[in-house]
């Protein structure tokens, strides 16, 4: 019997509540010598088996920043991934610089995995990635529109923390929102012929925060 199905078989064995630890390492092995759908299962098993704080995720630093750097679309999909969902903050140094490399990428859903990632980042460690304010500001402005929802992520939480900063982008959230409202998104964010309603309150909340206190 092939790794990855004997993989798929502890995935199941925990999400049933029985404890898998022996099967821990050798998702990692798999994350890292696999074959492509090798390794796809493996990083499933990484972030659904480990958390930020477990002392074998170190082991996969190496990894990612190995399938960051590939010319393969879907390995530095499956990393951006598993970055987005948990990665040691001790690390976030030697990674940044490729995650920010992304937000550049020619395909659409490496941008926004990029984005998703940095999200991610500032919830753990705000202070590593200060200096890169203006890159949120072009992904918001993004030519695809699932780009500019990741965006979004970011800037409430940014928004929540201090309004006054992002009081300049007023403009240009209330742009978005006449976009969403007039129906200009694609079909696939309408729910029930509604236009993007997630994205619409997102953007809500986000202008209740600026306007706060505001008379203007």
């Amino acid at each position: 019997m092939q790794m990855k199905e004997l993989m798929v078989r502890s995935i199941y064995c925990e999400m049933l509540g029985y404890e898998a630890s022996f099967s821990y390492i050798h998702a990692i092995k798999l994350a890292q010598q696999g074959t492509v759908l090798e390794k796809r299962v493996g990083y499933l098993a990484v972030s659904l088996f480990l958390n930020e704080s477990h002392e074998l995720l170190l082991l996969l630093v190496n990894t990612v920043l190995k399938d960051l750097q590939s010319t393969n679309l879907i390995e530095v999909c499956m990393a951006l991934t598993v970055v987005s969902q948990m990665f040691p903050k001790d690390m976030i140094p030697a990674i940044l610089p490729l995650v920010e490399e992304k937000l550049n990428h020619p395909k659409e859903i490496i941008r926004r995995k990029a984005v998703l990632a940095l999200y991610k980042f500032y919830l753990i460690a705000p202070n590593q990635v200060q200096h890169i304010h203006n890159k949120f500001r072009k992904a918001l402005c993004d030519k695809d529109p699932g780009v500019m929802t990741a965006s979004l992520h970011i800037y409430l939480q940014m928004i929540q923390e201090n309004p006054e900063a992002y009081k300049d982008l007023t403009p240009s959230f209330v742009t978005i929102l006449k976009q969403v409202v007039g129906g200009k998104l694609p079909m696939d964010f309408n729910y029930h012929t509604v236009p993007a309603p997630w994205l619409q309150i997102q953007l809500l909340r986000i202008l209740s925060l600026l306007g706060k206190n505001d008379q203007r």
